[in-house]
């Protein structure tokens, strides 16, 4: 991965750039999925725009993406404390065993 040199950011712009380097370099090792795999009606996310990482635990969502996951896909009964936006994802992460991205993850790997 290329260091990012915190001094060279100058501006919103600058960060903005770093913030999308950091996210393609941690989504080299994750996987994209559709929202039907996940075990979630299609019209949550069409196509397969959902990054998942079963290692780490959580779903990140493109905010293009963001209202028809809540929606479609049950996402807005995630607990706040689970919940984490950074550049233009945003990230599920497992809280509860019982939680919505749990049963995600679970759906995904019994499918494999």
């Amino acid at each position: 991965m290329d260091t990012i040199n915190l001094e060279n950011i100058t501006d919103l712009q600058d960060a903005s750039s770093a913030i999308d380097k950091i996210l393609d370099q941690l989504f080299k090792e994750t996987k994209k999925v559709d929202a039907e795999q996940l075990g979630l009606d299609k019209r949550a996310c069409y196509g397969e725009r959902l990054v998942i990482d079963t290692c780490e635990g959580y779903i990140a969502v493109h905010h293009n993406d963001l209202n028809s996951m809540m929606y479609y896909g049950g996402f807005e009964y995630v607990d706040a404390d689970s919940i984490t936006k950074i550049g233009d994802y945003t990230f599920f992460m497992i809280g509860d065993e019982d939680d919505r991205v749990s049963e995600c993850i679970h759906h995904l790997k019994e499918s494999e």
